[in-house]
């Protein structure tokens, strides 16, 4: 089969401008994205810069945008990428600094952020015949987020990293999750003040897109969502945090529904002052287009009383 690719092109050693090579190739009927890439080093151009190591879809190393989605060069076949036409294009990941062609900075994608959550485990006591004995059933599901090798899919599906780079991630959060529940881990508590900083778990818009990504069925954001738990359950040190998840629950403890306007004055803090003049433009927006709700004065709905009961039952059953 013969099919056209067109590859990002970038050298910084030469004006670092971006643009794109087409290669036209003949290819087998099994052959992979990798497998052009690969010919295209080999008899068309030397210069062309990609990562591939294992071949097989284990290592992460060949990621890559074909066809504008992310995907590993060695396990998508070329056939999949043709039923509209006969050229692929291929990209490196999204917002990510580019260092040559389709060789992207993986310290700044991810290695860097997998750093910043202490990814290392403290024990407490002298080994047993220098070995931390533990019961397999304690080892089950930490085992599945070891499977982990990195490939970084959850954080390039990750809706909160094109808006903000600088969130740790799904990748760094789940390593997280890896030691902060660890029972043998001294310094579990530890992780978690490290990812409830800001750019960290509150972060997660809880969107799922990480788990839609994971090939391994990890489910970073269930990872994320258990680290949120042991937070609150440890008590939350993210004074911002603290005061959105008081807010909130008071509001629908009080009303039967969220007081937006209220929601917002509270998060910041009353007062914050600083804080509080940063909302005025949104909120000037808001009112210009009918939109803005007014901070305790939001009406209760229909059985609000029994919503109150529950959350009186919940805090009764906390004591």
């Amino acid at each position: 089969m013969q099919v056209t690719f067109k590859v990002y092109r970038k050298d910084p050693e030469k004006d670092g401008k971006p643009g794109r090579s087409n290669y036209t190739l003949e290819l087998a009927e099994d052959a992979t994205v990798l497998d052009a890439l690969l010919k295209i080093r080999d008899e068309s151009d030397s210069t062309l810069a990609f990562r591939g190591c294992c071949g097989r879809g284990y290592c992460g190393e060949c990621m890559m945008r074909v066809n504008g989605s992310a995907r590993l060069a060695c396990t998508a076949k070329v056939p999949d990428y043709i039923k509209k036409g006969p050229e692929i294009s291929l990209d490196p990941l999204r917002n990510v600094p580019v260092i040559k062609d389709l060789v992207f900075d993986w310290d700044a994608f991810m290695w860097n952020k997998i750093k910043e959550v202490k990814p290392w485990l403290e024990t407490e006591g002298s080994p047993v015949n220098g070995e931390n004995l533990i019961a397999d059933a304690a080892m089950q599901d930490l085992r599945k987020v070891m499977s982990c090798f990195y490939c970084g899919m959850c954080d390039e599906g990750c809706t909160v990293l094109p808006v903000d780079f600088d969130f740790l991630g799904p990748a760094a959060l789940t390593k997280a999750y890896r030691f902060a529940f660890d029972p043998r881990n001294k310094d579990s508590r530890e992780q978690v003040k490290i990812v409830e900083k800001p750019k960290g778990i509150w972060d997660c818009v809880h969107c799922y897109e990480a788990d839609e990504h994971c090939p391994r069925g990890i489910e970073p954001t269930k990872r994320i969502v258990a680290l949120r738990d042991r937070a609150f359950n440890s008590g939350i040190t993210h004074e911002a945090v603290a005061r959105h998840h008081a807010s909130f629950a008071a509001s629908v403890k009080e009303s039967g529904w969220l007081d937006e306007g209220r929601l917002a004055v509270e998060s910041e803090g009353l007062t914050n002052v600083k804080g509080l003049m940063k909302l005025l433009p949104t909120a000037a927006k808001a009112l210009a287009r009918g939109k803005a709700p007014i901070p305790y004065m939001h009406s209760k709905r229909p059985d609000a009383d029994k919503i109150k009961k529950i959350f009186e039952k919940a805090e009764q059953e906390e004591k």
